[in-house]
């Protein structure tokens, strides 16, 4: 059994991240937390602060952002927290409105999928 502090599922959720960008599917937090086999208790959470963490590392290597694979079981995009991590690296304006953030989450997600693609 992990320990609640195991970061041994990083490697697991790279791993199925890189598989849903090359197959070009998007994988909802749930799905990669459970490929990934974070350890509760707040399973989301700590995905959640390691895709914001994985999105600054895209930043800097000046790579396509991978977490923009990822996706909430509701909607056909990221969660809320995505978005505001992408405003606080200066990839969007606060004030962009929403479909206009839309329309850069398609289109880095796309780009992500192009890149990562085998």
């Amino acid at each position: 059994m992990a320990s609640n502090d195991d970061t041994s599922w990083h490697i697991r959720a790279e791993i199925a991240l890189l598989a849903a960008l090359r197959a070009g599917q998007p994988i909802p937090y749930e799905g990669l937390a459970t490929a990934a086999e974070i350890p509760a208790p707040h399973r989301i959470h700590k995905l959640t602060l390691w895709l914001e963490a994985s999105m600054a590392e895209d930043v800097a290597a000046r790579r396509p952002l991978r977490a923009a694979i990822v996706i909430s079981r509701r909607y056909d995009r990221p969660a809320k927290g995505f978005f505001d991590m992408a405003i606080s690296l200066g990839l969007i304006d606060a004030d962009t409105p929403q479909e206009t953030q839309w329309q850069w989450y398609q289109t880095q997600r796309d780009h992500a999928c192009n890149t990562y693609c085998g």
